[in-house]
């Protein structure tokens, strides 16, 4: 056959199998239509429709179906009658109904079975093929038994003579609209298509190949198996050979032109690659959701022919990023391409040698094993050795990196798997994920050791240089997690500063810088510096929302860590952040299976939200709910408890301060049991523990609380300035309460630029440690009788203030007027104390200060001081007239000096219950200023 006569053929035998199917009155219009004025085309088909009919014995019209009566009972010789229900299908040879038989009818063990019954046609056929052929397809179903194979039940004939099968009813959804109807993945549909490919090797052992493998002959049931279906142009294999021949253009007509091999279009004797083949084809429609050669009603018979046989042929991966089809969303790697493409070559002899071959190389994709039909070079295989044995190379590379004295063959390993893998970012994502799961949080009381190995790791870690840079990162952002969860911030910053720096080294994506940021901004936090977490916080965040697919839970984490970090913000800001974290909580409540941590951190962001907003009780019930839940999540001594008992602590401290107190004794023993005395989160449980002591009046123990935070503060001073200020001025007025007003200065004064520099930074938090630290200055002045320039100091607080003074920090407000009112009595400004007193009275009552509060004792005790020193003044003006025999008017003048005398070193400070020893001597005091005044010494007016 030349050239031009095999084209000729290869297009009119599609054509010609179409017109087959047809009834006579139809063929010719038919031919005619598809073979487009071509009459060398149209008198080949015509030929071949000639040949058809004089081989299997067509007469016309077309072969006439079986038509049941739905409902009818079917008689078969030494059978059970079968029950039509409703027709299933028909095809080329045969015609398929629904049927139903009783077994064991009218006995208590009766069952009802339903089966799929197949007719021959019947009709104006002549010869005995068609009967050979069904009696064929019953010979080889009867040697087929396999459970994703549907098998044969029933045969014979019927007692009117027709001949029937009855099958397996297989009630299920054909392979690849049930894939896509469940979106199942890339994994699971190869592991669904390995089941067929059991079954279609099978069915090869037993000497039968199928020769119409395709999508509606395979269904998947509703259990998620598929079953093999309709075996009616099967052939048993040669046992010799292993090849069948096509015996008649009767066969040529049933097959399913999309799915034929090369080999069944030209009529060649047909082996099991034959099936590979048609199989390949059915995997690639699975892979990337079309046909390697087009759907059946986009092309033409005679194009489909000829594409199968000489058309290029795109692997699935490119196919599918030229689909149109937009619900896929998957990508195909090479290693199933290189399957698709075996699987595909139109040379039998180059497609895998049988279905069980293909099988074999399926398996090792799903199992990350090379594939035979790709040849990878050695990163291939490097790659996937590594992603067999994830934990064994991740166990070998922190050995190295944090262990290598003790492992070096373990080192070698990890070295030359390094080279062998070019340093890819593969060894970080494995590092990453062993850092994690050996979270110190999780380490049930063995967190000393964990950090010691920490820090051994850190140190390895920045001495080495020759690791890239992505891999680099990887690993400092693990141990920067780690170090976080310790709460030990002040470690971590720097090695993840260092990740941040080499990060611009490369093309780092948005979720690594991401995850960076989220780390530094958490490592801030656990160092108390707010400020410096703020941004990056919400830097993260940004970048976080930018990457593709399901990153909510871990933007959620950073949302609330960023809730947390700006509650150190002004208090009207206290109110929004309740309520994005009360939102937060219902979201997570939403969930199926929510995230607990993250619920139980918002829990305490809430509580410590409540106590901004003095909603004490709301504060406590928030944080106590959030510590019982943590004790049902956490371990016994699990680090991450003394978070959620400092919380409660916090929040307690105005309503139930030897409560708070207790808390506070109980969650530095655990810290410093677990972790360690030293870091920011001993720091911050000494300085509010020394607080909450100096509330309940237990000054001594207060003090050294706090001088022993001030000294662990000094270690990581420059990345929380503000709080080491903070612990300074809460010291300094523990020293004033303990009548140490020189200590008090001496700590102080040398803060003073760093007090007024932070303060200018606008934060709320620094503001209000300058605001601090100026009152206590004040108060140490009016100790030392130094009036102005206890003025001055107050002046500057109250300055400092600004409006925000009397909502937020009544304590200081109260003290200020307080402070301000005896230091015009000193400086015997006895009507402008009056004044100051007269705010103070007003501001506790629009306060609502109770009779204990601080506020409360200073208003009585300058009352006091002003009551002494205008009965001074008076009595004074009295004899000073006796003695001049002439009466003065009544004038705003300055009061006896002995009548209000300075705070002196071991009183109580302004604000404290305490009585000026000057009280108890006013007589004798009033007796001396007379008699310095009859002799021109004393006081003028």
């Amino acid at each position: 056959m030349n050239e031009e006569r095999r084209l000729r053929y290869l297009r009119a035998k599609p054509i010609a199998l179409a017109a087959l199917d047809l009834v006579e009155a139809e063929r010719e219009p038919y031919v005619v239509a598809n073979c487009g004025g071509d009459d060398t085309l149209r008198n080949e088909v015509r030929w071949m429709l000639e040949a058809a009919e004089a081989t299997v014995g067509y007469s016309l019209p077309r072969l006439v179906a079986a038509q049941e009566a739905i409902g009818t009972t079917i008689s078969a010789a030494g059978s059970s009658g079968y029950r039509i229900l409703r027709r299933l299908g028909e095809g080329g040879g045969g015609v398929v109904y629904l049927a139903e038989r009783a077994l064991g009818e009218g006995t208590p063990d009766e069952l009802r079975q339903q089966v799929a019954i197949k007719f021959l046609h019947t009709g104006g056929i002549s010869g005995r093929e068609p009967l050979r052929r069904f009696a064929e397809e019953r010979r080889i179903l009867a040697t087929l038994n396999h459970p994703n194979i549907a098998h044969l039940i029933d045969g014979g004939t019927t007692s009117d003579g027709r001949s029937f099968l009855a099958l397996e009813y297989v009630q299920g959804e054909r392979i690849d609209r049930w894939c896509e109807r469940q979106d199942l993945p890339l994994r699971e549909r190869v592991a669904l298509f390995l089941k067929v490919c059991a079954a279609v090797h099978y069915a090869h052992q037993h000497l039968v190949i199928h020769r119409d493998l395709k999508p509606g002959n395979i269904l998947v049931t509703d259990e998620g198996e598929p079953k093999l279906l309709d075996f009616g142009i099967a052939r048993l294999l040669d046992h010799v050979g292993g090849v069948a021949a096509t015996r008649t253009q009767t066969d040529m007509r049933s097959l399913t032109l999309a799915y034929a091999s090369p080999e069944q279009l030209h009529g060649r004797p047909l082996g099991t690659s034959a099936d590979v083949w048609s199989l390949g084809v059915v995997l690639y429609q699975l892979v990337c959701g079309v046909r390697p050669f087009g759907e059946s009603d986009e092309v033409s018979p005679a194009s489909l022919s000829q594409a199968i046989d000489t058309g290029k042929l795109l692997p699935p991966s490119k196919r599918l990023r030229k689909s149109e089809v937009t619900s896929l969303r998957r990508e195909v790697p090479a290693d199933i391409d290189a399957i698709v493409m075996k699987s595909l070559r139109r040379d039998p002899c180059e497609r895998y040698a049988g279905v069980d071959a293909l099988a074999a190389d399926l398996q090792r994709y799903l199992t990350a094993r090379p594939v035979r039909a790709r040849h990878g070079a050695a990163w291939y295989r490097a790659r996937l050795f590594v992603r067999r044995h994830a934990v064994g190379a991740g166990a070998a590379m922190l050995v190295l990196t944090l262990l290598g004295t003790f492992a070096t063959q373990r080192m070698q390993q990890v070295r030359r798997l390094e080279l062998e893998r070019d340093k890819t970012a593969a060894i970080a994502g494995f590092l990453q994920n062993l850092f994690e799961n050996a979270d110190p949080t999780h380490a049930h009381g063995s967190n000393v050791t964990v950090r010691e190995v920490l820090d051994r790791g850190a140190a390895t870690l920045m001495s080495r240089k020759g690791i890239a840079a992505p891999v680099r990162v990887s690993l400092l952002l693990s141990m920067g997690r780690a170090y976080n969860q310790l709460g030990l911030g002040g470690q971590a910053i720097p090695l993840l500063q260092e990740a941040r720096s080499l990060q611009a080294s490369y093309d780092a994506g948005a979720l690594e810088r991401g995850r960076v940021l989220a780390a530094l901004g958490r490592a801030y936090s656990t160092v108390i510096n707010l400020p410096a977490a703020i941004p990056l916080d919400r830097e993260a965040m940004a970048l976080l929302a930018q990457v593709p697919g399901d990153h909510a839970d871990e933007i959620l984490r950073v949302r609330i860590n960023l809730l947390y970090n700006e509650l150190g913000g002004p208090a009207e800001a206290a109110g929004p952040i309740a309520r994005e974290a009360r939102q937060i909580l219902a979201q997570l409540d939403g969930h199926a299976s929510p995230d607990r941590e993250l619920r139980l951190q918002a829990e305490a962001v809430l509580a410590m939200a409540q106590g901004s907003m003095n909603d004490d009780a709301g504060a406590i019930a928030s944080a106590r709910q959030a510590l019982d839940e943590a004790r049902h999540l956490y371990v016994q001594d699990d680090p991450a408890l003394v978070y959620y008992r400092f919380v409660l602590a916090l929040v307690s401290m105005r309503q139930d301060p030897a409560g708070s107190v207790q808390l506070f004794r109980h969650a530095i023993a655990d810290y410093d049991r677990q972790v360690g005395s030293a870091g920011p989160g001993m720091s911050g449980l000494l300085t509010y523990f020394g607080v909450a002591l100096a509330q309940v009046g237990s000054l001594a123990d207060a003090r050294d609380a706090l001088e022993r935070s001030a000294r662990l503060t000094q270690s990581f001073a420059g990345e929380s300035p503000d709080f080491q200020l903070y612990t300074l001025t809460e010291l300094a007025n523990v020293y004033m309460r303990l009548g140490r007003s020189a200590d008090a200065v001496a700590l102080l004064q040398p803060q003073l630029a760093q007090l007024d520099a932070r303060a200018r930074t606008g934060q709320a938090w620094a503001q209000d440690n300058r605001v601090s630290a100026l009152v206590v200055l004040g108060e140490a002045a009016l100790v030392r009788g130094e009036a102005d320039t206890a003025v001055r100091d107050f002046s500057e607080a109250q300055l400092q203030m600004g409006t925000r003074g009397p909502q937020e920090m009544t304590d200081a407000w109260g003290r200020i007027l307080a402070g301000q009112g005896e230091a015009a009595l000193l400086g015997g400004r006895a009507g402008q104390a009056a004044q100051w007193l007269a705010q103070l009275v007003d501001f506790n009552r629009t306060s609502k200060a109770s009779p204990a509060d601080r506020r409360t004792l200073d208003a009585a005790r300058l009352d006091a001081r002003l009551r002494q020193a205008r009965n001074g003044a008076a009595q004074l003006t009295a004899m000073g007239g006796q003695t001049s025999g002439a009466q003065a008017p009544e004038r705003d003048c300055r009061p006896p000096a002995a009548s209000v005398q300075p705070l002196r070193e071991g009183t109580a400070t302004p604000g404290e219950p305490a009585v000026d020893s000057s009280s108890a001597s006013c007589h004798d005091s009033l007796l001396m200023v007379a008699e310095k005044a009859a002799d021109g010494t004393g006081a003028k007016h």
